[in-house]
């Protein structure tokens, strides 16, 4: 069975005011929360998977969102994490602008397949649709993201 966009994403990793002053305290206290809900073993360990993964090439893919991810072996259970933060960021992002929407991806090597590429697909063709772009954009709620994110 096909997985859709939002069963790798739950209530409980949606943050709706993250307040982060930078890219790398954004990714921080995201790998925090991941290993607070049981996704990842080692937040600090997985952190500097993602930190590595960034220092290849941006994740920032314009349009005031990024899409960080890690393939860590800390990640105990492949999830996404979505955080809007309360001051867009410099990311380095294709287009120049700033983020404040990270969908942040936490790929353990086990998942079975290419978990994170259907993710990172899913989630790509989301991300054209303008329409489901605004919507996130101006979602106030974590109930209101998982809707759109539903679709």
């Amino acid at each position: 069975m096909s997985k859709e966009l939002s069963d790798f994403i739950s209530s409980k990793n949606i943050v709706m005011d993250l307040n982060a002053k930078t890219k790398d305290e954004a990714i921080k206290q995201l790998s925090l929360i991941l290993k607070k809900n049981g996704n990842v073993s080692d937040s600090d360990a997985f952190y500097k998977d993602v930190l590595k993964r960034e220092s290849m090439t941006t994740t920032g893919i314009g349009n005031n969102i990024a899409i960080p991810h890690g393939k860590s072996s800390f990640v105990t259970d492949t999830t996404m994490l979505f955080a809007k933060n309360k001051v867009p960021l410099e990311w380095n992002s294709l287009d120049g602008s700033k983020v404040n929407i990270i969908f942040l991806m936490a790929v353990s090597p086990d998942a079975i397949g290419n978990a994170h590429l259907k993710m990172l697909a899913k989630l790509s063709g989301k991300l054209m649709d303008d329409e489901f772009v605004s919507a996130i954009k101006e979602a106030k709620t974590t109930d209101r993201i998982l809707e759109i994110i539903k679709g």
